[in-house]
């Protein structure tokens, strides 16, 4: 057998290609499996992450739906027990009514809402006295004279169930004029009690307008509407029929302490003057029947009794409302406020 020189060198390059093929096969499968071991760990590292990221907004769900079921729940109890139907209870009762701040439309005491307490409360069978837990500086005197009406006809309807007044801080004017209609008032020895009057306060600022060289320009129909505007000075008519008014709503609330009261009051200089008292002071005059607090007044009157609490409910809406205060209209008509 021959062959030749280029056939050699052909045949040796044939053999150098073949080998340098098997050295880079071992490199190209060494990378594969690099290449398929970090897929495989990418794979499970996002898979992993996937199911973390499913069981962390499972578990948010969950403790989502947890508090807003607890929210819900307290809500329902608090909207239950003050709107429990006490006609279901066995035992004896004694309906509580808080009647804390000012009186009148958009503040703390409101005649619709306590009214309708008040008839709850003595639809329960069961029912042996109301104990008004009264703190409150005064206000309109149409919702003070509302809620009073409404005490005084619960009293002659039951008899038998009395009700009873006990001032906290203070039971002043509006305050009073409520209190008044109850069998019974108690206050402790330091609470501020009467203020008997009437008040309606304002200012005149005319003079400054026209120091500062300013005119205001103001449309009426009716030659009294704007007489209690600040900018103009109050005419002879204006103040008359105005302290008329006042007078006028001063009488209605000095009837009503003298129907209240009866016999207890004794009627001095000071007593409808609008001047306010300590607890010692008015029960020496007949403004309140003795000293004592709720809470003793409870465990001596009605030992053996359930205490039911009755109270508006509060609207979180309204509460914010009330605290950037109400229509312009109802400002006005606020003006005139017992005192």
């Amino acid at each position: 057998m021959s062959w030749t020189e280029d056939q050699d060198r052909n045949n040796k390059s044939g053999v150098e290609q073949e080998a340098s093929h098997q050295i880079e096969k071992p490199s190209q499968n060494t990378d594969n499996e690099t290449d398929s071991k970090l897929w495989l760990l990418l794979e499970k590292t996002l898979s992993e992450s996937v199911i973390e990221k499913r069981r962390a907004r499972r578990w948010r769900i969950f403790f989502r739906f947890t508090t807003l079921f607890i929210i819900l729940a307290v809500i329902g109890v608090g909207i239950g027990r003050s709107q429990l139907d006490t006609s279901s209870l066995d035992k004896n009762i004694v309906a509580i009514i808080p009647m804390r701040g000012v009186i009148g439309a958009g503040a703390e005491i409101q005649a619709s809402e306590y009214v309708s307490l008040l008839d709850d409360a003595y639809k329960n069978a069961n029912l042996k006295g109301v104990v008004i837990e009264m703190n409150s500086p005064g206000g309109s005197p149409v919702h003070a004279g509302i809620i009073y009406d409404a005490i005084r006809q619960k009293e002659k309807l039951y008899p038998a169930v009395p009700v009873i007044v006990v001032v906290e801080d203070m039971a002043a004017s509006g305050g009073y004029y409520i209190a008044s209609a109850a069998n019974e008032i108690y206050a402790d020895k330091a609470s501020l009690v009467g203020s008997i009057g009437v008040i309606s306060s304002g200012w005149d600022a005319s003079g400054l307008m026209k120091k500062i060289g300013v005119e205001r320009r103001t449309f009426t129909a009716g030659r009294n509407k704007d007489f209690l505007d600040p900018f103009v000075p109050m005419s002879k008519e204006g103040k008359q029929k105005w302290q008329a008014v006042l007078d006028e709503t001063h009488q209605q609330f000095i009837h009503a302490v003298e129907v209240g009261r009866g016999d207890r009051l004794k009627i001095t200089d000071d007593v409808f003057s609008g001047m306010i008292f300590t607890g010692v002071q008015a029960q020496k005059i007949g403004l309140i029947d003795g000293l004592s607090s709720a809470h003793d007044l409870l465990k001596k009157r009605f030992p053996d009794a359930t205490h039911v609490i009755y109270a508006p409910q509060q609207d979180p809406w309204e509460t914010v409302a009330k605290k950037f205060g109400v229509e312009f209209a109802t400002k006005i008509l606020s003006t005139v406020s017992l005192q």
